[in-house]
């Protein structure tokens, strides 16, 4: 890709849940990752938002070519987490790497699955909170 992003040493938990939760005010990621990342969100919330305009400012940045394999890549993994919410299928792993079952899987990220540090630890730090009172 043509533009240069935050050179890291790799993709860590954190990192995806600053790229869920906060992408917009994060300093982790580049303009380049950043309106890919906005990319991502209208395709999966908004896509009547993605016009000319938007396409125009994803130029800045990438070429035709990357636009349409970021868009393919975006739009397949949007529609495979819809199927799998149809399924009501859950993350086969806990946030440590357990392998576990679909009704532990639903206890750990509740009705929908979120970012670890929103779901899963949120709800065991206020567990713990609770338990510690």
């Amino acid at each position: 890709m043509r533009s240069a992003s935050a050179k890291r040493d790799g993709l860590t938990e954190e990192l995806i849940d600053e790229g869920i939760e906060n992408w917009r005010e994060s300093d982790k990621f580049g303009a380049a990752e950043k309106i890919a990342l906005e990319y991502s969100e209208l395709m999966q919330f908004e896509p009547e938002k993605i016009d000319e305009a938007f396409y125009g400012r994803l130029r800045v940045h990438y070429s035709d070519a990357e636009i349409v394999e970021l868009g393919a890549f975006i739009g397949f993994n949007v529609g495979y987490h819809t199927f799998f919410r149809t399924l009501d299928f859950y993350p086969m792993f806990s946030p440590d790497g357990r392998l576990v079952s679909q009704e532990e899987s639903r206890e750990i990220y509740g009705s929908r699955p979120v970012s670890h540090i929103s779901g899963p630890l949120g709800r065991a730090r206020a567990l713990a909170a609770d338990e510690g009172e």
